[in-house]
């Protein structure tokens, strides 16, 4: 049975404005401040702002990591995509007995769903399918209101696992990307697999924080294939005033990982005032821009 126009209208304006409380309350309590979603300053407020009235179809498709390959191929070309080896709406034995000795499991409309194997035969199977199984049946809007990822239907897909020269797993390379009308900007965020290392840097290469050493620094962020990842985050990110590229370099070869919209969901906020300084100032809100962001008037009213 359809529900009259009216009520729908109505049902939608509630739930924004369980959603927006829900929002500011998680913002007060993980960040310290009132936070102004309406007329946002801050890097933090901005991502708010945008779970609360971005174009979350748009965000869904390319936060999605099944979805966001035919975007990728589309924009720089199949060849920095990861190998697919499956999808699959569920997990079980059978579908891990046709796997190789190593891969990656990922849940596709979340972020942080997913676990590395090197070795399959060492691997707890029950264990990781009851995980799997339990996740991709969970919204992973629930914990902090980022409802683009509800936007596709969650999978369970199964990539290659990429290892780097020394037989670890790569580095991420993750680009903070933004656009306005003075032209595209980024800066850098390195950050070893075990997350134990990492490093904010201008886009100019200056280390603004970090603890990594000279030859952290020459190994991970002073490759040849350095400018081709920042043109193909340049690339990926081009009409987006502000999106996360996370790119791999494995032995001298770029890899894409995903596209992020909304960062730490908004509530991370940095010890070094200067980094939360320039999150702040280099995202210039596109808020007209109807490819990015709804009518605020139109999403409190229901519409």
């Amino acid at each position: 049975m359809l529900l009259p126009k009216s009520f729908s209208q109505a049902l939608r304006a509630i739930r924004f404005r369980c959603q927006r409380e829900k929002i500011r309350r998680l913002f007060r309590r993980e960040v310290g401040f009132e936070g102004d979603f309406e007329n946002p300053k801050t890097h933090w407020e901005k991502v708010q702002y945008r779970k609360l009235y971005g174009n979350h179809e748009f965000y869904g498709r390319l936060a999605d990591k099944i979805l966001v390959r035919d975007y990728v191929k589309e924009r720089v070309g199949e060849e920095i995509l990861v190998p697919l080896l499956a999808v699959h709406d569920r997990l079980d034995e059978t579908v891990l007995d046709g796997l190789p000795q190593g891969f990656v499991i990922k849940v596709s409309n979340a972020s942080g769903w997913n676990t590395f194997v090197r070795d399959k035969t060492r691997m707890d199977r029950p264990r990781t399918i009851r995980y799997f199984n339990r996740k991709v049946k969970r919204n992973f809007s629930r914990n902090c209101g980022e409802v683009h990822y509800d936007y596709s239907k969650p999978k369970i897909l199964i990539e290659t696992l990429l290892l780097a020269e020394d037989g670890e797993l790569p580095w991420d390379l993750n680009f903070y990307c933004y656009n306005s009308p003075k032209g595209f900007d980024y800066c850098t965020h390195a950050t070893s697999a075990d997350r134990v290392f990492e490093g904010h840097f201008h886009r100019n290469g200056n280390l603004i924080e970090g603890n990594l050493s000279p030859r952290m620094v020459e190994t991970h962020l002073r490759t040849e294939n350095f400018s081709r990842m920042v043109e193909i985050a340049r690339e990926l990110s081009r009409g987006i005033d502000f999106v996360r590229v996370d790119l791999y370099n494995v032995c001298g070869k770029t890899f894409f990982g995903e596209m992020t919209f909304t960062t730490s969901a908004g509530f991370k906020v940095y010890d070094n005032p200067a980094l939360n300084d320039l999150r702040d100032r280099m995202w210039e809100l596109d808020r007209h821009n109807p490819m990015l962001y709804r009518d605020p008037a139109g999403v409190r009213a229901g519409r």
